[in-house]
């Protein structure tokens, strides 16, 4: 059976998670103003005794007068309005006793149930914005932001004037990540006829507006509206601003003035810009360099390049290092306009001169002395400047020069020294990509360590030996990967430290582990884990550890240890229900039939709740009794899955390849087919299984279109995709294809752990006709 199930792993893991309803304290929306509403309440009387009958006798009590019977009381019948309701009216009265409901469950704390009861009260009376609000506010407390986006389209919809809802809208989706659909919101809200272009809100408004288009790179509309924002703060007696709206803008001052003046800067409006950098300036008082800074910025926009770099050279002598990286670039930039690019080096060194403690500049100074062949230079100045720290921003540097200049036992050390900086890995990410990608620059790599790990003492350490290892997988070099990884292990093993012998030990064991399982290696898999299982330092990860020897024993086809190891883990932990799967998936895997059905029904029986994983063992279970021969009980179980769910992709495919295998049902074989193939057109076993359904109806060309596919992706040199490929070459006469395809599907199928025999048989006998 071509079923997904056959690439089911012990090491899908588990997770359990908890999680909690967040209760809408403070949601988007206040609670909308009581609605007053006057429902008649039902009273009860006591039935009056039947004609004739003797009253029992009794002790006289008093009279006591209650709700149920008062003086002079009528029987309170139902009331029967004169004139019947319409339904219009009925639906009414219906949304307010639901929503009046909500509220109550509300006040209980029951916001689910409140929920739903608002979503009635909204069915009965869709065009109420007061129940929509009341929605939305709930349905962003409760997570259901989608549905709060729908409820607040509908309010906008039904109140277009209402500009805070579309505000809170706009914000909500930019909080998403969806800001074309957030801008168009906030644009709503701004042209709005109801807002007062001259108050706060407005001025709020077009600054989250200015903020998205930025994001969006619509420099031009951002800094239209950086126009309004920019004039409210410059002239705020034009405007009526709130206490909090103003203190908002105000807050960071400085650093928005000085964007603004970026944006109109951008944009040509320059004589704005200045403007708007004087008033930043003004903001951070004592600082006239930021202000130079920026007026260099705008000189050069206005071609004026000599002004601009009398103007920057002014940011330089207060030492400032608030733009960092980017004013030692803009001097190159200005330097290329004025024609004196060969001044950018002399400049940069009278600046590192007087500036010794700024990094930046002394990195960016070695860059350049890097770029112009001045290697040792460059090499002193990265040194001197990182000193005894482990500053990743020059070790990079540093990585680069070596890299460039082939320097490879010094970018060795330097790869050490970045990894023991503890981020430094995540930060060269985009520099060990790189180097991967050079198959010329790894080789080269892999040969200088293997020079400097035969030195005494090594030239090569844990940390290096494991980044080359990383560096030689993906460069496809699995053979220098395994021998880096191995020394790794033995490096970490022997480390002084025991942190590096245990965490180091388990994070290299991974990697490794995941190499060996990519190229089928299970025996020596196998042998690395027994040792990680014995490492008193690996303790803690102990039951994963011996989980992961028994699958690596199992596909070895070393079915009895691996029952041996997986029997261990379950004594030593009872209650891990993926020990009792992988127990039933050995007998499965192995081809044991009968004790892996025995197992699948026992961990159904055990683990009702473990839905996915009870999912997974009954299409093991159909498959293991089709594979026995008992292909009406293997229907039956995945016929019933089908009852439960009819629209899963897996079973339709499993089932209907099934019924394909037999010839019956084919019309229906293919719908099912195609259901699992729409999901996932790139799924081998689906391709599989529609080559196969097609064949059996006798459309061999078409069959031969997802065969072939399916042969050409990762795993396609299955036994039986080849055998399926080859039947369809033989029905159209192209035989000498077929037989060739023959011959890998029955090495193929020799070559499996273990081997299926039943295939073997029929191949041959199709390569002896």
């Amino acid at each position: 059976m071509r079923s997904r199930v056959n690439e089911i792993s012990v090491f899908n893991g588990v997770q359990i998670m908890s999680r909690s309803i967040k209760m809408p304290v403070c949601g988007w929306l206040f609670l909308p103003a009581v609605l007053l509403l006057l429902i008649p309440a039902a009273l009860t009387a006591e039935m009056p005794g039947k004609k004739g009958d003797e009253p029992a006798q009794k002790q006289a009590s008093p009279k006591v007068i209650t709700l149920e019977e008062g003086i002079a009381d009528d029987v309170t019948l139902p009331f029967v309005p004169a004139k019947p309701r319409s339904k219009t009216e009925q639906k009414k009265i219906d949304s307010a006793a639901w929503y009046m409901t909500g509220r109550m469950r509300e006040a209980r704390n029951d916001f689910v149930g409140a929920y739903e009861a608002y979503k009635l009260a909204m069915e009965d009376n869709p065009n109420s914005l007061e129940i929509y609000r009341v929605l939305i506010r709930l349905a962003s407390g409760l997570d259901k932001t989608d549905e709060a986006i729908q409820y607040a389209q509908k309010a906008v919809e039904l109140d277009p004037g209402d500009y805070e809802l579309m505000r809170k809208l706009g914000l909500h989706m930019a909080g998403q990540g969806r800001f074309e659909e957030a801008v168009n919101f906030l644009e709503k809200a701004s042209e709005s006829p109801a807002i007062d272009k001259k108050s706060g809100v407005y001025v709020i408004i077009k600054h989250d507006q200015a903020n998205l288009y930025e994001r969006l790179g619509k420099k031009e509309e951002a800094a239209q509206c950086w126009e309004v924002v920019f004039k409210a703060l410059t002239k705020p007696d034009d405007y009526t601003f709130e206490f909090n709206t103003r203190a908002q803008l105000e807050a960071k001052q400085g650093k928005l003035f000085e964007r603004i003046g970026q944006s109109f800067l951008e944009t040509d409006r320059l004589k704005l810009a200045v403007e708007a950098f004087n008033k930043a300036a003004e903001s951070q008082k004592g600082r006239p360099g930021i202000l130079k800074y920026h007026l260099a910025q705008v000189y050069y926009r206005s071609k004026q390049y000599q002004q601009a770099l009398d103007s920057l050279q002014s940011y330089f002598d207060e030492q400032l290092q608030s733009k960092g990286r980017k004013a030692y670039e803009f001097l190159g930039e200005i330097l290329v306009a004025l024609n004196q690019s060969d001044e950018l080096i002399p400049r940069l060194e009278k600046l590192a001169e007087k500036d010794k403690y700024n990094r930046t500049l002394h990195y960016y100074l070695a860059e350049q002395y890097g770029e112009a062949g001045r290697f040792d230079d460059a090499e002193k100045t990265y040194k001197t400047s990182i000193g005894e720290s482990s500053d990743i921003e020059g070790l990079a540097g540093l990585l680069r020069l070596y890299e460039k200049n082939q320097k490879y036992e010094q970018l060795i050390t330097t790869l050490s020294e970045i990894v023991q900086s503890g981020e430094g890995i995540r930060k060269i990410q985009p520099d060990l990509q790189r180097m991967s990608e050079d198959k010329k620059l790894v080789n080269a790599l892999v040969a200088e360590a293997q020079k400097q790990k035969k030195k005494d003492p090594p030239g090569v350490d844990v940390f290096s030996a494991f980044i080359i290892a990383k560096l030689a997988a993906e460069a496809g070099d699995n053979k220098a990967a395994g021998e880096f990884y191995e020394y790794a292990i033995d490096a970490a093993g022997k480390h002084a430290k025991p942190q590096i012998r245990g965490n180091w030990t388990l994070l290299i064991l991974q990697e490794y582990s995941t190499l060996l399982r990519e190229e089928g290696k299970y025996g020596e898999l196998s042998d690395l884990l027994r040792k990680a299982v014995e490492n008193p330092l690996l303790a803690p990860q102990r039951i994963n550890l011996m989980s992961f020897l028994a699958d690596a024993l199992e596909r070895n086809g070393e079915t009895e240890a691996a029952l041996k190891v997986n029997e261990e883990a379950r004594q030593a932990a009872p209650r891990f229900p993926m020990l009792d799967y992988q127990h039933a998936w050995i007998y499965y895997h192995a081809h044991d039939w009968d004790n892996a059905i025995e197992q699948i029904q026992s961990f159904i029986k055990k683990y009702p709740q473990q839905q996915d994983r009870v999912y997974e063992v009954k299409m093991m279970l159909s498959n293991s009794y089709v594979q026995k021969g008992d292909i009406a009980k293997g229907e039956k179980v995945l016929e019933e899955m089908l009852a439960e769910d009819p629209s899963s992709p897996s079973i339709n495919n499993d089932l209907g390849y099934l019924y394909a295998d037999q010839g019956k049902n084919l019309e229906k074989a293919e719908k099912m087919i195609r259901i699992a193939l729409k999901s996932e057109p790139d799924n081998m076993a689906y391709l599989d299984s529609m080559g196969w359904v097609l064949f059996k109806l006798k459309k061999y060309e078409e069959a031969v279109g997802y065969l072939e596919k399916a042969s050409k992706l990762p795993g396609g040199g299955d036994s039986t995709i080849l055998d399926h490929l080859a039947d369809c070459y033989h029905k159209l006469n192209k035989n000498e294809q077929a037989a060739e395809l023959w011959k890998k599907a029955l090495e193929a199928a020799r070559k499996a752990t273990p081997p299926d025999t039943k295939l073997i048989d029929q191949i041959q006998q199709k390569l002896s006709q």
